[in-house]
């Protein structure tokens, strides 16, 4: 009965798992057939595409997890430990949002800087560097 429980859970985990995994696919912009040669700009488009692709999953646990610890406060039943643990979930992954998205600002910020003093093959914002 366990390997059962434990084999429908890596089912669920695996069939949750496979669209981020295709969700994931163009992060390398260049080496590929058809595609042109790599440079040190790409570099820093790659590190972003990372970057940006974590930020979304980052957001979608955020999301979870207030979700999570609103079932938890609302299922409460007057029970002051479930509805101190609700709102612990809910502030800690507001707190943890928050610092996502400052780190995230400080190193755009800082990518944008490197390929601005890097050269003529950069274009774009701040936040979207693209290459020549």
């Amino acid at each position: 009965m366990t390997f059962l429980l434990k084999t429908r859970k890596i089912f669920y985990l695996i069939f949750l798992i496979i669209p981020v995994v295709a969700f994931a696919a163009g992060l390398v912009p260049c080496g590929g057939p058809n595609e042109p040669e790599c440079t040190p700009c790409d570099l820093l488009v790659l590190a972003q595409n990372v970057i940006h692709y974590a930020l979304k999953i980052a957001v979608a646990v955020c999301i979870v997890l207030i979700i999570y610890g609103g079932f938890r406060w609302i299922f409460a039943f007057g029970d002051s430990n479930n509805i101190a643990a609700g709102q612990k979930a809910i502030f800690s992954a507001l707190i943890g949002l928050v610092i996502i998205l400052a780190a995230w600002l400080i190193v755009n910020t800082v990518f944008w800087l490197i390929a601005y003093m890097g050269g003529e093959d950069y274009t774009g914002t701040w936040w979207h560097i693209k290459c020549h």
